[in-house]
């Protein structure tokens, strides 16, 4: 498989529901090749949201979006490669280009919108995450039209399981510049 060929093009998205998009995408490129090496990476705070730059949801190119949460594929390679959906950037981004670009310096955010990291082996995200979309919904309606696609799993939602820091079932929760410090130690065990 090279995966430098892949474009999001290729792949089920849907704008707003990135935790499905990125499921999606994990279990494609796992059908591709079984042994790949990728982790579902669930970015969120400990705050009500952070700051994301080089997103295509902001209005203004320039200036960061607030998420409250946001799931990108990491994926292990010779090098470690980020898979956004909604970046500005190439779809595939090596990590150290695709954090540089995407996120603030933390000296100038307050604590609470510092992002977190929760690495979640991908095989263990497909077969563990499940979502009935209603963190979506209100009562008069969805926040975002909802993928075509049936929901993921049949156990109603376990989405705060993956994006709430107190939760430690699932994955690992890392600052920046642990999963940095992590992938650039498994790239050079690569080479």
């Amino acid at each position: 498989m090279q995966l430098q060929q892949l474009k999001r093009e290729d792949f089920d998205y849907q704008a707003a529901y990135c935790e499905e998009n990125i499921w999606h995408l994990s279990r494609r490129l796992s059908q591709l090749d079984p042994h790949l090496e990728s982790y579902a990476m669930f970015i969120f705070s400990q705050g009500d949201a952070f700051p994301m730059q080089n997103q295509r949801a902001s209005e203004h190119p320039e200036l960061p979006i607030f998420w409250d949460y946001h799931v990108v594929l990491a994926v292990v390679t010779r090098d470690v490669q980020i898979f956004d959906f909604d970046t500005t950037l190439p779809f595939m981004t090596p990590i150290e280009d695709y954090f540089s670009y995407s996120f603030m310096d933390e000296a100038l955010l307050i604590q609470p919108e510092t992002p977190l990291f929760r690495l979640v082996p991908a095989t263990e995200y497909i077969a563990l995450f499940s979502s009935d979309r209603s963190h979506m919904r209100t009562q008069k309606g969805w926040f975002a039209p909802p993928p075509s696609w049936p929901t993921i799993g049949n156990n109603g939602t376990n989405l705060t399981e993956f994006t709430q820091a107190k939760d430690n079932r699932l994955g690992e929760v890392l600052t920046q510049n642990a999963v940095l410090s992590r992938f650039t130690e498994t790239t050079k065990k690569v080479l």
